[in-house]
């Protein structure tokens, strides 16, 4: 990584495709937490107490983020660099995922259709867990719809040449809302309760990512996620891929996987958790890129 001028340059692996991360990002859905242009991101973000604005674009094997609402000290420059590392996955080797789909007679096409396809990850745990509620049980364009009504509600935002750019709620703020608050935007009673309850104990420091990744596997990570009320096997295997960045995730009874995998299964139904289980068992410790890629073949 190098920074020169408020700016940090980020070199990049061979296996990477800007183009991809960015397909992923922007399939259509109206996402309140970036924003899409041509050939680039700006994201916000709250790093070191203080709130930023950056720009991604691509560089020559490297990614260039400009900081747009001010240039910090060195110090922040760096977590900056180190918030995109991950959230672009870029430290990760890709190669013995790519042999093997390579190997696999159905799933080879993917190595030159996907190349360079990142798991473009939610780093705050909060946020993927009530994002993760959010979306149950109702189709994706309605979980943006009120995902953007709690955020811009409740969030706080940094203007940049007249538009706004929101960072999602504080659990603190959250966990003083009441169900009827939450009802108003549209949520069920159930999500507002659950989004209420996941807030608490982020706020009373019951929960935080530290503490989950203090467990010494997934399937314990898993348990501990699992014990939050609204928090089930989908949504605990979705935050430890998407957050934690565990390798070993799927997170079943996804609708968009069952229909991935029972396509090439050719089967006329949702596949069973055996069925998944045996398409996913050639990608031991792969799971969750097999996920992403299985998800990029429907879009």
């Amino acid at each position: 990584m190098q920074i020169t001028d408020g700016k940090i340059s980020i070199p990049v692996p061979a296996l990477f495709s800007f183009q991809e991360c960015l397909h992923f990002l922007d399939r259509g859905y109206d996402d309140c937490l970036y924003s899409i242009g041509d050939g680039y991101v700006i994201k916000p973000l709250e790093i070191g107490g203080k709130k930023q604005l950056i720009r991604i674009k691509e560089g020559t094997n490297s990614l260039e983020v400009e900081m747009l609402n001010e240039k910090p000290e060195p110090l922040i420059l760096q977590l900056v660099g180190r918030w995109v590392e991950d959230w672009f996955d870029l430290n990760r080797d890709l190669t013995l995922f790519y042999k093997l789909l390579d190997e696999h007679a159905q799933l080879s096409f993917m190595v030159e259709n996907f190349r360079g396809l990142r798991l473009m990850g939610i780093p705050n745990l909060f946020e993927a867990l009530c994002w993760c509620v959010i979306g149950q049980q109702i189709n994706l364009t309605f979980a943006h719809r009120l995902k953007r009504r709690l955020v811009e509600t409740y969030g706080t935002a940094i203007s940049y040449q007249g538009q706004p750019y929101y960072y999602f709620p504080k659990p603190e703020v959250l966990a003083e809302l009441d169900v009827e608050q939450l009802k108003t935007l549209q949520f069920s009673r159930q999500k507002a309760e659950y989004t209420i309850g996941i807030a608490t104990a982020f706020a009373r420091g019951e929960l935080s990512k530290d503490k989950v990744k203090s467990q010494p596997s997934s399937e314990q990570m898993l348990q501990k996620l699992q014990r939050i009320r609204g928090v089930g096997k989908w949504t605990a295997n979705y935050v430890l891929m998407k957050s934690l960045a565990r390798m070993d995730c799927i997170p079943y009874g996804d609708s968009g996987l069952n229909t991935a995998v029972a396509s090439f299964l050719k089967l006329d139904r949702k596949p069973t958790q055996q069925e998944v289980n045996n398409f996913f068992a050639p990608f031991n410790g792969w799971e969750s890129y097999l996920v992403i890629y299985l998800w990029r073949t429907l879009s």
